[in-house]
């Protein structure tokens, strides 16, 4: 299982192939791997670092905010990500009408009919055309006066945020975690996002950055159904192999990468795939998914977790000699941070 896993390292840009600085550096690896998890703003950042040698902290959100060549919404999975510019609009035409219908069940439990959502990313889009980046606490005054909801507090403000998110006319402007605002699609990038994506070309780059990988592996990632992920991946292999009976399939026959990494929280090579069990032991994962739906930083050797850390310094190792690289990786940890 040791050279799947570090097929699987080398795949997701772990030999950090990127050794561009600034935004550029930023937008390649955000490319390179499909797009990042960025529910948490650091894990999204401490991302970029562990696949590239002279991106720092500042120039991913220089990336999103200035360069806007990467923009942070709600993609893969209906959770919030960092994707490249140019892959918005594909992904949101394929994923967003199927993240939509899933969340139908929740919109009821809100009280959010179709007329109320539909209404709502007029008037947020609107709003945001005419004022800017702007704060939850200001859209959720919004929907108030518009008598879309009964009051500014709740999750049928964040509900209808990310709908109109999902539909291609909202996304992430300045600012991170508590200062977070969001903008209007159309004014942020220049133009709408072109609602057209493809099931092919999707899963080509999907086993690109995680191959190789089951269908289930790509339906876990990004959201689509089991068929169509498998019909994806048979338009896009190369190549397969077969590991405890199930074929996964591969554009690349890697060599693998066995160097050792910090992954920070919520990693993308940690959720890219249904089952995990080969990347981490059984006995040492509440240590890296305390629950909650919490993903914590994690050390990472040839595709294994064998520990993990915080960004205080320290670590926890699950084997009984340090690897080599460990030491490299904290010192690079410091000068991304600036």
């Amino acid at each position: 299982m040791d050279w799947l896993l570090a097929a699987r390292f080398q795949a997701n840009c772990m030999a950090r192939p990127v050794d561009e600085a600034g935004p550029g550096g930023v937008a390649d690896v955000v490319r390179r791997t499909g797009g990042l998890q960025a529910q948490s703003w650091r894990g999204a950042a401490y991302a970029v670092r562990a696949r590239s040698t002279a991106t720092t902290f500042a120039d991913v959100s220089h990336a999103q905010e200035t360069d806007r060549s990467v923009i942070r919404g709600w993609f893969m999975r209906g959770t919030l990500q960092l994707v490249a510019t140019e892959d918005a609009g594909p992904l949101l035409g394929l994923l967003g009408p199927k993240l939509i219908k899933d969340t139908e069940r929740r919109y009821g439990e809100l009280g959010l009919t179709e007329a109320i959502r539909a209404k709502a990313a007029d008037v947020l889009e609107s709003y945001l055309l005419d004022n800017g980046p702007s704060s939850r606490a200001r859209l959720a005054d919004v929907l108030v006066t518009a008598g879309l909801i009964a009051e500014p507090k709740g999750q049928a403000v964040y509900a209808l945020i990310r709908h109109t998110g999902l539909l291609g006319r909202l996304c992430y402007g300045p600012g991170h975690d508590k200062s977070e605002t969001w903008v209007a699609v159309r004014e942020w990038l220049g133009k709408p996002l072109e609602l057209e994506g493809d099931v092919d070309d999707l899963a080509r780059r999907y086993l690109t950055a995680y191959g190789p990988a089951s269908a289930r592996d790509f339906a876990t990632w990004s959201g689509l159904p089991v068929p169509t992920a498998r019909n994806g991946l048979r338009a896009a292999a190369t190549t397969s192999f077969e590991v405890d009976g199930e074929e996964l399939a591969a554009v690349d026959d890697l060599p693998g990468c066995r160097d050792v990494r910090l992954l920070g929280e919520f990693d993308p090579y940690l959720l890219g795939y249904l089952d995990r069990r080969h990347a981490l032991a059984e006995e040492h994962r509440k240590h890296i998914y305390p629950g909650g739906g919490m993903l914590r930083p994690a050390v990472v050797e040839g595709g294994r977790v064998i520990g993990s850390w915080n960004h205080k310094g320290s670590y926890e190792l699950f084997v009984p000699q340090e690897p080599a690289g460990l030491a490299e990786e904290l010192d690079d940890l410091r000068r991304f941070a600036g």
